[in-house]
């Protein structure tokens, strides 16, 4: 029915009149739609790294002193700063000339000193020279002197000259105490210290070693260490996971163990994972030469029997072996927070319950293995968030400062040291959610948070500060953005850094109390800006209920026309841990890049997306880890189209990546929303959750216990918040009983694959050992089997992330969207251009 006239004239008898073939050839036909391929191709993302320049300051502090550094980049160079906040000095950290002269007659090669070939350094511990790399030689530069010197080849993990590097490295990758995974660090110092630095314990071959300082033996602690039952290993026959973004072959078979000291360095603690039990996947890596090979892991799925099983051990120096200590409550349950809160008589762990509803920190005494319970958290019908617990005292001694979303939303909590309940530290409708630091000496609490100032996205950050006592709570930091701050040692100071994503970054030294002490750096965006680029438009809108408030942003093409009438495109993930929507500054990006084609490209939030909200909020998407996002999205885009008329909703697009994925493939299937979305482009989706990871399907779907036999008599209990007194009934999982059994079914996108409206691209990599091929691949096969067309790509060799094959994805969807929502079939021909 589209020429209407046509079928009228005919109808009414009205004579027709046929031109001839060769006339019909030569009519004008209209010119097919075309995207802007020269806009989009000219905010490519090499071009942007190469006019983008600093977005933040990253201070590094000097020692414990007030003194920083750090490195910045704008259209003048890059150039190293050191700061010295009590008398306001900024100025360069070296003479970057001199350098520059020294390092070109030292390495026989041409520098700049606006251009030096480091971006990091590091300083020696008494802080008179630094240390950097160029190239394979390491460099040393006095200070004073302004001499180098040549030290060879940069150190190997076993050999860390001796400077800062050691100690902070430690704290960047191994939090201090201890590292590594099930299988040990497989960079960085391989040797875990103890507090004095009088010894050090690593892992190879599955079991562990001590080396006590001064003594040349080494000292086996462990013998029954095994693949799936490891204490750390490294096997050097083999070249390092590609999936892993790594290469190369480690001959050195001692890893980093991930053990935790007690402050006096006479005993430390260890957690083995037990995997034998469980099952193993696999992958075949095709382009392994000569033959395809077969990688297998174990990988324990949503529901399963068999799961890793925790075991806790202690280590007494001068004792042999392994002391095992039985912390077990529930089954399958998890141990997280290992440490000795002072000496090494007691050790405190966390335990969680395999549904994550519940979990205890709890005391054990090391020589009667009596086991005390200090605090305790449950939730029903959400899963139970947790955080590290903090001490208002050096080290792990003083009041324990608790973190709980017990009143719906996050906030901290102040217990004695023996877990006596004593008050709320921060209250109200925001989330407090991070300690960034304690004064322990004049007792000040420093707390980063969100959602607390009117008027502003809920989700920028802020910092703020108290007494110990939760007294004199005050804002310590101002401007209307997202704000990440680091707190010098001393604790006199803060480098404040914000932004908006329509706000350049700009950064500033702050005193205790929030007042600015001076200027630092604001990102140069004159390269930018001589290009045309413009930033994205956050907004707000409201979420499907008609009351929650749902926040993204807006990216149009810098050549936008208001008269005109652009399709919009989704970049979506729907959480439930992110929502991945930017809150602070970010110049390029996919979205910004495919917005210049001729769309109005969207990042925007829903509900059961990200945890930064109240505990409702996020538990939207509980026992419904399909469904939850659609109805906000399709919401959000019509309130948008109805207040922005340039806005098409009669074409609406969506992407996304993993669980982006797997929800971009729901928009085109589910009914209504299949009708409203009309392509998607779906990379490495996990489409089948009931084949992706245990701890993250059962954590966000919802697993359900079921308690049979003698245990069922048993089955409810009150649980009550130590010193709350709130108090709600569960079913009782506290037991360790073999009659327990967990269930789960999530709702599968193989499900709907007979409802499939539109356009849909599916991409995956075969090596993929996050969310498995076979995901993607279930879902081609249910969409063949319905007799559906859609399109497929197998990205050869390749992980969950596509790596070097990103940009041929990101072309490969820039021109799916630009055939099906502008109708520029770009892709005639074999060529990419």
């Amino acid at each position: 029915m589209r020429d209407v006239p046509f079928l009228r004239r005919l109808l009414l008898g009205a004579p027709l009149f046929f031109a001839p073939a060769i006339v019909d050839a030569q009519v004008t036909r209209p010119v097919a739609a075309r995207a802007n391929w020269e806009l989009a191709d000219k905010f490519n993302a090499e071009t942007m790294r190469r006019v983008t320049y600093s977005t933040t300051v990253q201070p590094r502090f000097i020692g414990k002193s007030d003194s920083l550094w750090y490195n910045w980049r704008d259209r003048t160079g890059s150039s190293f700063i050191l700061v010295f906040p009590p008398t306001r000095v900024k100025q360069p950290l070296f003479d970057h000339v001199k350098l520059a002269a020294a390092l070109t007659a030292a390495h026989r090669k041409p520098y700049d000193g606006n251009a030096l070939p480091f971006t990091s350094l590091a300083f020696t511990r008494d802080h008179k020279a630094i240390r950097f790399t160029v190239d394979s030689a390491r460099y040393e530069w006095n200070l004073a002197g302004e001499t180098i010197r040549n030290m060879g080849r940069p150190p190997r993990a076993d050999s860390t000259p001796p400077d800062e590097e050691r100690e902070e490295r430690q704290q960047q990758q191994f939090g201090g105490g201890g590292g590594g995974g099930q299988f040990g660090n497989q960079q960085g110092d391989f040797r875990n210290y103890s507090p004095d630095s009088s010894a050090f314990v690593f892992a190879r071959d599955h079991n562990l070693f001590l080396v006590e300082k001064g003594r040349t033996d080494t000292v086996k602690i462990t013998t029954d260490g095994e693949k799936n039952r490891s204490f750390g290993f490294r096997d050097t026959t083999q070249v390092q996971d590609s999936t892993q973004g790594g290469g190369g072959r480690n001959r050195d078979p001692r890893v980093r163990a991930n053990i935790f000291w007690s402050p006096d360095s006479k005993a430390f603690a260890i957690q083995r994972q037990d995997q034998r039990k469980v099952k193993e996947l696999y992958l075949v890596n095709v382009l392994s030469d000569p033959r395809p090979t077969l990688m297998s892991y174990t990988y324990a799925m949503p529901g399963e029997e068999n799961v890793a099983q925790s075991e806790l051990y202690v280590h007494r120096r001068g004792e042999a072996g392994l002391k095992p200590v039985n912390v077990r409550k529930w089954k399958d349950q998890r141990l997280l927070n290992i440490h000795f809160p002072s000496g090494s008589n007691t050790l405190r762990v966390v335990r969680r319950d395999r549904p994550q509803r519940a979990l205890e920190l709890v005391e054990v005494d090391l020589a009667t293995s009596a086991i005390k319970v200090m605090i305790t958290e449950s939730v029903e019908n959400a899963n139970l968030e947790w955080q590290l617990p903090r001490y208002t005292k050096a080290g792990t001694a003083g009041d324990i400062v608790w973190w709980s979303e017990r009143s719906g939303w996050g906030h901290y909590y102040l217990y004695d040291h023996n877990g006596t309940y004593k008050k709320p530290l921060t209250t109200g409708a925001w989330r407090a959610d991070q300690v960034p630091q304690i004064d322990s000496v004049n007792g000040i609490i420093w707390v980063s948070g969100v959602g607390r100032e009117a008027g502003e996205n809920v989700y920028q950050r802020h910092l703020y500060r108290m007494n110990a006592d939760g007294s004199a709570f005050a804002r310590a930091d101002s401007g209307d953005g997202d704000h990440a701050s680091t707190v010098s040692p001393t604790k006199r100071y803060v480098v404040d850094s914000w932004s908006r994503p329509d706000v350049a970054p700009r950064s500033v030294v702050r005193d205790a109390m929030g007042k600015v002490v001076m200027p630092l750096e604001e990102m140069d965006l004159s390269q930018l800006k001589s290009m045309g680029w413009k930033a994205p438009m956050p907004f707000v809108v409201k979420a499907a209920d008609g009351t929650t408030d749902i926040y993204g942003n807006m990216y149009k093409p810098f050549d936008f026309d208001s008269t005109k009438k652009y399709p919009i495109i989704l970049s979506i993930y729907p959480g439930p841990q992110t929502e991945q929507v930017n809150v602070a500054f970010n110049p390029g990006g996919t979205q910004q890049q495919l917005a210049q084609l001729g769309f109005i490209v969207i990042q925007i939030g829903n509900r059961g997306g990200n945890p930064l909200r109240s505990n409702a909020y996020q538990s939207f998407s509980y026992f419904n880890l399909r469904d939850y996002a659609l109805a906000d999205k399709k919401a959000g885009t019509e309130q948008l189209a109805a207040r922005y008329p340039f806005i098409d909703i009669d074409r609406v697009g969506m992407y996304g990546h993993s669980g982006g994925g797997f929800l971009t493939a729901a928009a085109l299937m589910l009914p209504p929303y299949n009708d409203f979305f009309k392509v998607g482009v779906s990379s490495s989706g996990n489409h089948d959750n009931n084949i992706y990871n245990q701890n993250w399907s059962e954590q966000y779907h919802g697993l359900k216990a079921t308690v049979a036999g003698a245990a069922a008599q048993r089955g409810r209990r009150a649980v009550i918040g130590a010193g709350v007194g709130e108090s709600s009934v569960l079913p009782d999982t506290s037991i360790v009983d073999d009659s327990i059994t967990y269930t789960i079914k999530v709702p599968t996108n193989i499900e709907l694959a007979p409802n499939l409206r539109g356009r849909l691209l599916l991409a995956t990599g075969d090596m993929d050992n996050n969310v498995h091929p076979g995901g993607t691949i279930r879902l081609a096969n249910a969409l063949i089997k319905a007799n559906k067309r859609f399109d497929f790509m197998l990205f050869p060799g390749k992980p969950h992330g596509f790596m070097d094959y990103q940009p041929y994805f990101n072309r490969m969807m820039m021109e799916y969207f630009a055939e099906h929502l502008i109708g520029d079939y770009y892709r005639s021909g074999a060529e990419i251009k």
